[in-house]
This record gives C-alpha cells, structure tokens and sequence, in this order.
C-alpha cells in the first residue's frame, strides 16, 4: 500500500505548512529547523510523484493537489486526536473556562460557530467572550482577562505575539435601494460622486479602500453617516443611505438572505484585512485553551474558509 511508504511526520510536517503558509512558521511550531521541515515534504512529494507547493514571489502557493490531500490530512488529524484523548480520558481533564477576545461581526459570523462546533464535542468547556476592537483586546490580554484574542491588522500594544490566520475580505457595495447606482466597471471619478457610509470620521476604511484600488489616498467624498459598527453600516448601505465598506462574511450572508447589495469591483484585487491570533509573548497557555486556540486555527486554514 501507498501509506506504507509515508511516514506520519511527513503528513504532519506538510498539514503545519499548508496551514501557516510557511517552513519557517511550521518549523518553529514543530520545533524543527527549516531544513527539516523542507526535507519533509520533498520526501513526500517524491513518494506521492506530485508538487505540492509553488514558490512564487518568495511565497508558497499550495498546488490543487496540496489543497485535496490536506482536505483529507486535517480532518483525519483532528479525528485521530479526539479518539486518542478519548482513549485516555483526556476528555474529562477538557473542561474549564476559556477566554477569548473577539471582533464583533467575525466573531458572530465566523467565529462563533467554530466555537460552538468544538463545545459540543466538548461539554465541560465555558467559554467567555470579550467583543471589541483591537485596542480593547490588546490591553485585556496585558491585564490577563483573556487567554487569547483575534485581531485585525491594526497596531497593537508590545509584548502581545501575533500569528495571521485569516484574511477577511472588505467590499464596498451598495444596494438597489441607493437613488443612483453606480456603473459596473465605475473608476475613481465615478465614484467620487456618490454618497458613503463609514465607521469614523477619519474615513480610514474608505480611505483605505480607495488607495488599495485606486492610488487615491484622499477620494474627497460626501460622507452622510459615520457608526462604529458593521452590521449597522450594513443596514444603512441596505436601506441606500450610501456606499460603504463591509466584510466579506457579512456580504454573503446578506445576499443569501436576500438582500439586494451589488459589489464594486475596483481594481479587481480584493482588499484584505488580516485576522492574528494574539496572545502575550511567553505566556503559557492551559492545555484546554491551547486545545481551543488550536481547533480553530485549524478550521479557519481550511482551504473553503481562505480569503486569500
């Protein structure tokens, strides 16, 4: 048989790849050095015959069949963990509260349900979970409020690590109840002329938005409502107040309601917004909330969940 020519570490080595997106961050996860870990996965491709990973531009790119393989590794992974800590009855020594900082709409629409999926295999968990900005969740991890937190990719306090695993799509859309739309292939000068939603006086999404796609640092547009929060300028694009910027997740889910947004396209590259896991450097983690942190990094590499 194939599998009798592969060694488990090989298919351990190449999930931490897959899922970091880097031999140097697997190495360090695994406590391997670089070398190790590149040596791991040639092996294997010479065992299965097949690339499994493209470096261009000094990033590595899974290969369709890297994708398959690791759709199949991760879940097989994570089905051999719970049946092993189910054989030592692990499981009961799972249970305990665990505190997690949240963003407010990634962590209702993506967040949470990972979290509930793992409380059920799990019982005797509780979780407590902090909303909030990152500011908020920087200084809740300092005062050890939380065990870990998520974070977008705004500056941080010192002495709090970060690990990326997740890019959040952001859109600028508007609604069919918008009094004018704009055109399908709208530019700068287009856009210019409508009314927006934003979340700050500063405008720093829109702004953000525009420089990504257009190279317009400051796109002088009308702003008709400034609220801090994403479902409610989600609600204001719906009822056509204006233009505004929401997340990819709140996107869809709007659209599978039936809520009648149209995005605009720009330059046709998504702008992203990069999710961390946050955490105080060389705090220890208890083997529950490590076993949280670490179901759900799993859950958010899955190749169906990736915005990038």
């Amino acid at each position: 048989m194939l599998i009798d020519q592969i060694n488990l570490n090989q298919l351990r080595v190449f999930e931490s790849v897959f899922r970091t997106k880097s031999m140097t961050h697997a190495a360090k996860e695994l406590h391997l050095t670089q070398s190790g870990v590149s040596q791991h996965v040639k092996s294997l491709e010479d065992i299965l015959e097949i690339k499994l990973f493209d470096r261009i531009k000094q990033k590595l790119i899974p290969t369709p069949a890297a994708k398959e393989l690791y759709r199949h590794t991760a879940k097989s992974f994570e089905e051999i963990e719970t049946a092993l800590m189910r054989l030592k009855k692990t499981d009961e020594e799972l249970s305990g509260l665990v505190r997690i900082g949240v963003p407010i709409q990634f962590g209702n629409n993506v967040l949470i349900p990972l979290i509930a999926e793992f409380q059920k295999k799990f019982p005797r968990i509780q979780f407590y979970l902090k909303q909030g900005f990152t500011h908020d969740m920087g200084k809740a991890l300092l005062a050890d409020e939380l065990d870990f937190a998520f974070v977008d990719g705004f500056h941080i306090e010192k002495g709090i690590v970060t690990e990326e695993v997740y890019n959040e799509v952001l859109e600028l859309c508007y609604s069919e109840n918008l009094a004018i739309k704009p055109s399908d292939d709208a530019g700068l000068d287009e856009l210019r002329d409508f009314p927006y939603v934003d979340y700050e006086q500063e405008q720093s999404i829109l702004k953000s938005w525009f420089k990504h796609h257009f190279g317009a640092r400051h796109p002088e547009v009308e702003t008709r409502l400034f609220i801090l929060d994403a479902q409610a300028i989600a609600k204001t694009i719906e009822l056509g107040v204006g233009i505004g910027v929401i997340p990819g997740h709140l996107f869809e889910k709007m659209i599978r309601q039936g809520v009648p947004l149209t995005a605009i396209k720009g330059s046709g590259k998504p702008l992203l917004n990069r999710i961390s896991v946050a955490a105080v450097e060389d705090k220890t983690l208890s083997s529950v909330a490590l076993s949280v942190l670490n179901h759900l990094k799993q859950r958010l590499s899955e190749p169906e969940r990736a915005r990038a």
